[in-house]
């Protein structure tokens, strides 16, 4: 009967880290983790007393860090659902004493102790989902954003905070929980992990502010150089424009004089080569009037034109005028841009370079397709989605890596992508019924 308490202490643990971890739990995970909590809480009931907590963190963000790739973000949120939970503890520990039995004698009656345990989780089965929900709502928002010097500044800050609720808790062991303790410690706990979270969120806002602001600051600049373009092809006409009498008199003077290899030869070298050089700038252009959101123009004209500056031969397929696209057009830009960069530097590798893009409407979505040749090096396209994972070398590969967290953001907004010999193709689905 005295491992009863520690049975169901250990839901104490599990419930709140299930719902706060940003990745669900697998049934076998969960029963793993099960058994981690209650041979630690044995081990502090029965051997080590509260400094056995200290083995309890670093045992289970040890497991937490092995299931999924984001590590410091986990272990973060782990630390954090620990210091929710003493703050919980102490607060509930109050309550009870205040209004239904002295905690102080809590565990000398045993009913009244299995009742104070499973009362405090079955309160934590009803605010632990909403709090979850609202907690992987932010971390969706701000973790493609976040950088790994911020998670470590976060994590800094966390662990100053558990080294101070741990600290509290082995001096409240030597001294006793008597009520004016609990009391301390709930005034303490409840203020340092105020001003923690107050501290971590107003890091967090002002680092997405920056980063909203880069992006839209890189927006401007392609706008910008998107009208430069346009300047330069308007230009381009305009000079045509007015030396195309001279082109007509000199056309002239070979026809006057019957020189027809002359003249043959005057328009191969001359007048061709120009007229190729403004269709084959104007034509791409063409196809893209029919996207009317400046941003994503001003990006696809931007990339493209520079694609065909490599002589790269780009085939741009649109056909119907695409006005809004049920997704965040920073963040969609970010993926398209993210998509051409890597299509660019692909294809330049091979013999023959070559992109394809297409916009699709469809009556359910939109389609976007990026297709490009490239150079097989080996590496499943799995891991190229992974940070610092790349064809190109050390300390490359974050582009892909941000590009999948972006889309990981949208329910309604999916990525396919297809190997053929030596085509490679991206396709981004982006369906009109957003969720």
């Amino acid at each position: 009967m005295q491992i009863l308490p520690y049975f169901l202490s250990v839901f104490s643990y599990l419930l709140p880290i299930c719902c706060f971890l940003p990745f669900k739990l697998k049934l076998r995970q969960k029963a793993v983790l099960f058994v981690i909590l209650l041979i630690n809480m044995l081990l502090i009931g029965f051997v080590l007393g509260n400094i056995g907590v200290i083995l309890l963190i670093i045992s289970t963000c040890v497991y937490i860090a092995i299931l999924n790739p984001n590590r410091l973000m986990n272990i973060c949120v782990f630390i954090a659902t620990y210091l929710f939970c003493v703050l919980w503890d102490n607060l509930y520990s109050l309550l009870w004493d205040t209004f239904i039995y002295p905690i102080t004698d809590l565990q000398a009656h045993f009913m009244y102790y299995v009742i104070y345990i499973i009362s405090y989780i079955a309160l934590l089965g009803c605010i632990c989902p909403v709090i979850g929900r609202l907690l992987h709502f932010v971390i969706q928002k701000i973790h493609a954003g976040l950088s790994k010097q911020l998670l470590l500044l976060i994590a800094t800050n966390l662990g100053s905070c558990l080294f101070i609720f741990l600290f509290n808790i082995v001096i409240g062991e030597c001294i006793g929980y008597s009520r004016s303790i609990i009391t301390f410690n709930c005034i303490l706990f409840a203020c340092y992990f105020v001003i923690s979270t107050i501290l971590i969120v107003n890091i967090i806002k002002a680092h997405m502010e920056k980063v909203d602001m880069d992006m839209r600051r890189d927006t401007y600049n392609r706008l910008q150089e998107y009208t430069n373009q346009i300047e330069s092809m308007y230009s381009s006409l305009r000079s045509f424009k007015h030396d195309f009498s001279n082109i007509m008199l000199s056309m002239s003077g070979y026809i006057e004089a019957n020189d027809m290899d002359g003249l043959r030869e005057y328009f191969d070298k001359e007048i061709l080569p120009l007229g190729k050089k403004i269709t084959k700038n104007t034509s791409h252009m063409n196809q893209l009037m029919n996207i009317k959101n400046t941003e994503l123009k001003s990006i696809l004209s931007s990339k493209l034109l520079y694609a065909v500056e490599l002589n790269i031969n780009v085939c741009i397929e649109m056909t119907d005028e695409i006005t809004s696209l049920p997704i965040d057009t920073l963040d969609l830009c970010r993926i398209i841009g993210i998509f051409l960069d890597n299509a660019i530097e692909a294809t330049t590798e091979t013999e023959q370079p070559s992109i394809r893009f297409a916009l699709i409407n469809l009556d359910t979505e939109y389609i976007f397709i990026i297709s490009n040749t490239f150079l097989e090096k080996g590496i499943p396209y799995a891991t190229l989605a992974k940070p610092n994972v790349s064809t190109k070398g050390a300390n490359r590969g974050i582009g892909l890596y941000n590009a999948h967290e972006i889309i990981s953001k949208y329910n309604h907004v999916f990525l396919d992508t297809e190997i053929q010999d030596d085509i490679f193709t991206q396709r981004l689905h982006i369906s009109k019924q957003s969720s």
